[in-house]
């Protein structure tokens, strides 16, 4: 009777360390000066980054939990997008009287366009330390870049036939999304070794926009429309509550006594 006693208060103990019952609160966050739209593309902590048009244009904001920001790169005549937060660095875009892109990085003081020195076109997506990750154009395509804030790199995916787009970036790991000579887009991630292509598999086109740790978040388009998803690489590293618990379960069975 102990036996299948300790047994079932085990089970229990680890199905309540497992269980979750997530509830989601949706928050509309608009800019006040706003007439056209609003995108937010970009979060660390409660910090928000992204656009809103307004009748004089495209203008790069920074919502930080209470107040809206408008941070306008002073060279931008054609807009200012941001993209990428991590503390109070922000990366983004910002287009001239031409519609050239040209990629840049705000500290919260000044502003440092950052343009691939190979590039017609550039832009930043992702940001982590002194990381970046993006593309950029140039007179054969679209290519993906790293800018560790000296060096450029290159990284094209190697079936990439008409382009690739580093978007987002996590320690070594990056993020983003190859289209291949059918015009298909794949999603794509990149350890600094190894290309691994990720398509989900309902899509015709699947692209990844950031990760964080084993999970990854994007969007995939199949015959219905366009779907946000998140897939996990591997299998995560229980929480502490979960293993104690499973601990203090496995505590209660019996042991076999020794003859």
């Amino acid at each position: 009777m102990r036996s299948i006693t300790a047994v079932t208060l085990f089970l229990f103990t680890v199905l309540g360390a497992t269980a979750s019952h997530a509830t989601y609160t949706w928050t509309t966050l608009d800019h006040p000066s706003a007439t056209a739209g609003t995108s937010l593309t970009g979060i660390d902590g409660a910090n928000m980054v992204g656009s809103y048009t307004d009748s004089s244009g495209e203008h790069g904001t920074l919502w930080d939990g209470s107040s809206w920001h408008t941070l306008d790169h002073p060279s931008a005549t054609g807009g200012t997008y941001l993209l990428g937060i991590n503390g109070a660095n922000m990366v983004g875009y910002y287009t001239d009287s031409s519609f050239n892109r040209h990629g840049t990085h705000y500290d919260g003081s000044t502003w440092t366009t950052l343009d691939h020195p190979s590039a017609t076109g550039t832009s930043l997506f992702g940001i982590n330390g002194a990381n970046m990750v993006g593309y950029y154009t140039d007179s054969s395509g679209h290519h993906g870049t790293h800018y560790d804030g000296s060096t450029w790199t290159t990284l094209d995916h190697p079936s990439a036939t008409g382009g690739t787009y580093l978007l987002g970036i996590n320690g070594a790991n990056m993020v983003g999304t190859y289209t291949d000579s059918s015009g298909n887009s794949h999603g794509t991630l990149y350890d600094g070794s190894t290309w691994t292509t990720l398509d989900h598999p309902s899509a015709t086109g699947t692209s990844l926009f950031g990760i964080n740790g084993a999970n990854m978040v994007g969007t995939y388009t199949d015959s219905s429309g366009i779907h946000g998803f998140m897939v996990t690489a591997t299998s995560p590293v229980p929480e502490p509550a979960t293993l104690l618990l499973a601990l203090f379960g496995l505590s209660l069975l019996p042991r076999r006594r020794r003859r």
